[in-house]
């Protein structure tokens, strides 16, 4: 399975786990099953979402020789 289809599976998992949890008619057991699958859920999402974002890379024009060159992705850059 590719990482976007895992990350879209764990992802609509989570959806589901929410809705569960918003459910008042759960245990308490069942709460608390539902809260600690949501907490590895979204870890796994976090770290499919920081593996993307090291892959990305953006051209940028270099302003000193105005080049394009490609740099590493930086949530600051503009």
């Amino acid at each position: 399975m590719s990482d976007k289809n895992n990350f879209e599976k764990n992802l609509g998992e989570l959806e589901r786990v929410v809705k569960a949890l918003e459910d008042t008619n759960i245990s308490l057991d069942d709460m608390i099953a539902l809260f600690e699958k949501g907490v590895g859920l979204t870890r796994e999402c976090t770290s499919a979402l920081d593996a993307a974002e090291q892959k990305i890379t953006v051209l940028m024009k270099n302003r000193e020789t105005g080049k394009i060159e490609e740099q590493d992705f930086s949530p600051s850059a503009e």
